[in-house]
């Protein structure tokens, strides 16, 4: 047997294997991950009535894929680990769990897709960051608003919080993510009006 024959049958070989495995990881389901609502210090007062608006989210946030970085500049997309819904909507109902668990009894926290019409404070929220650094440390960047709904003024605020996950897993990164925006809601939790209207 020639050596030429003998190359072209090892590329053709390697060419199948490289294949199969493609094949493989094709076939294999991606991950789907939520964030999820964490319990927080409840607030005193009254009943409030607050609404979480509409999210505002990066583009480059703004995908199915998990993002996460590698340095100052660079992406990387998780292709086989996703978010379960869009990230903007995720992040404005788990928002309105978070806040619900740390109002006073009685609260009730709508959305901008379940609003009731008896809301007295609508929460504006854009998010800036909200992403790992390249060691792993969540980032969330963002500016709130608490806009009264008839008269007041509106109340702006820029915050940013880091939290670490507990290990190198994407689990753990959601968890820290969760974790984050429930320190979030801590923050807007505790700048709500006192005397917001009862339902």
């Amino acid at each position: 047997m020639t050596e030429p024959m003998i190359l072209s049958r090892r590329a053709v070989l390697a060419v199948f294997l490289a294949g199969s495995v493609l094949a493989a990881c094709s076939s294999s389901p991606p991950k789907v991950y939520t964030l999820a609502a964490v319990p927080g210090a409840a607030v005193g007062g009254r009943p409030l009535t607050p609404s979480v608006a509409a999210v505002e989210v990066p583009k480059y946030l703004d995908r199915p894929q998990i993002v996460t970085r590698s340095g100052t500049v660079e992406l990387g997309v998780a292709e086989f680990e996703r978010w379960g819904e869009p990230l903007a909507n995720m992040v404005q109902r788990v928002l309105a769990e978070d806040l619900t668990r740390r109002l006073p009894a009685g609260s009730v926290v709508t959305t901008s897709r379940t609003l009731s019409g008896d809301e007295a404070v609508i929460v504006e929220l854009a998010l800036s960051r909200f992403d790992p650094e390249s060691d792993g440390t969540i980032v969330l960047e963002a500016q709130w608003r608490l806009r009264p709904r008839t008269g007041g003024r509106a109340k702006t605020e820029s915050t940013r919080i880091t939290r670490r996950p507990t290990d190198q897993s994407t689990a753990a990164e959601v968890q820290a993510m969760s974790d984050a925006l429930g320190e979030l809601a801590d923050r807007i939790a505790g700048g709500l009006p006192a005397t917001s209207k009862r339902r």
